[in-house]
């Protein structure tokens, strides 16, 4: 049974991740991973994962290192500390200011990428935008203007910028409708943005939007895409509606509550690779290796991470470290993956067959 349920498991891992199977029993087993009984994978237990969130956010309450972001939104309060989980299996919880709305920012640039990749295919965006770190902060000029390629990533500003250029519509208004679409469809509500949150781009903003144009990477007006990746930063969500978009990665592009497949298994590999790539900036190597989850961070204070076949958890907490990532945020997901177990490598040698 253990060598049959491997083989199982590892195709499963290959074509998106291993999903839970939820079984009557496993809501009295006390199970943080899913794990072998009467023959199928059962699911965590949530009151076990909800004890286990509030110890967390309860011990970094005090903890104040960081600085909240210069050009943060009106009204972001530095001390808002949130958390939430959605698991494959369609359950959700959240603990602390969960009921907070905030800017997605840049926590919005796997999703984006994920339409345009439906959209014109894995190979032609990795051709477009390229996917290797740079090697350089989020919003450097330097890092297409110094290295031997004018390649970025669809998580760096200049690449997500470049990225919109790609979103298929017959007018600039359907374009940024067809990209809240999507965030909605995969938080199962609708979502927009915050008007009230818009600002003038910034000379940096359009510097690398022309800096992609120039080397031919970038297609379309400047101001227009320039205009639509703004707004799509200031769409404004709440921890638990980004956990629901994330539990659709984990759950290989099927929304776990609706019940929809809104992306494609190979999509999902793709948006998931690069989350581990540069998903956390300049920190996505130390990241991977402590944490060992596909990620993503905002400026907003907001960290996405992805547990493929798990769930998702996010926390949100607005003080940031030196790299743009939310100090606290970062330290939640840390404890929670160490605590559960989730690191990738860690799952995946569990999951070995014995002899």
């Amino acid at each position: 049974m253990k060598q049959g349920l491997w083989l199982v498991v590892t195709i499963a891992l290959a074509v998106g991740g291993l999903i839970s199977v939820v079984a009557p029993q496993a809501r009295e087993t006390g199970a943080l991973q899913a794990r072998e009984v009467d023959e199928v994978l059962i699911a965590p237990d949530l009151k076990q994962l909800q004890r286990d969130a509030r110890a967390v956010s309860d011990a970094l309450a005090g903890n104040d290192a960081g600085e909240v972001y210069s050009a943060a939104v009106k009204g972001t309060d530095p001390d808002h500390l949130a958390l939430a989980v959605a698991l494959v299996d369609g359950r959700i919880f959240s603990v602390g200011d969960a009921d907070v709305r905030f800017p997605l920012m840049s926590v919005s640039k796997p999703f984006t990428y994920a339409l345009a990749l439906e959209q014109h295919g894995i190979d032609f965006m990795i051709d477009r935008i390229g996917v290797s770190a740079t090697g350089f902060p989020y919003n450097a000029v330097a890092a297409g203007a110094v290295r031997r390629t004018s390649e970025q990533n669809p998580l760096v500003n200049a690449g997500a910028i470049a990225t919109h250029g790609y979103i298929e519509g017959a007018t600039p208004a359907s374009k940024i409708n067809a990209v809240i679409e999507l965030y909605s469809r995969m938080a199962n509500r609708p979502l927009s943005i915050e008007e009230t949150w818009r600002v003038l781009p910034r000379a940096l903003t359009y510097t690398l939007a022309y800096q992609m144009k120039a080397s031919e990477r970038l297609e379309g007006d400047v101001e227009d895409i320039t205009e639509r990746y703004l707004e799509s930063n200031i769409v404004a969500v709440t921890v638990e509606d980004l956990a629901n978009m994330g539990a659709t990665l984990a759950a290989g592009g099927i929304q776990p509550q609706s019940g929809e497949r809104i992306l494609q298994s190979g999509t999902v590999r793709t948006v998931l690779s690069v989350m581990v790539i540069a998903g956390m900036y300049e920190g996505s190597g130390l990241w991977w290796t402590r944490v060992g989850l596909p990620a993503k961070s905002g400026v907003s204070g907001a960290i996405l991470a992805v547990v493929p076949g798990w769930g998702a958890i996010v926390a949100y907490s607005p003080r940031l470290d030196e790299s743009g990532n939310s100090v606290r945020a970062a330290l939640a997901i840390r404890e929670l993956a160490d605590r559960w177990a989730l690191h990738s490598i860690d799952r995946l040698i569990s999951l070995e067959p014995e002899g």
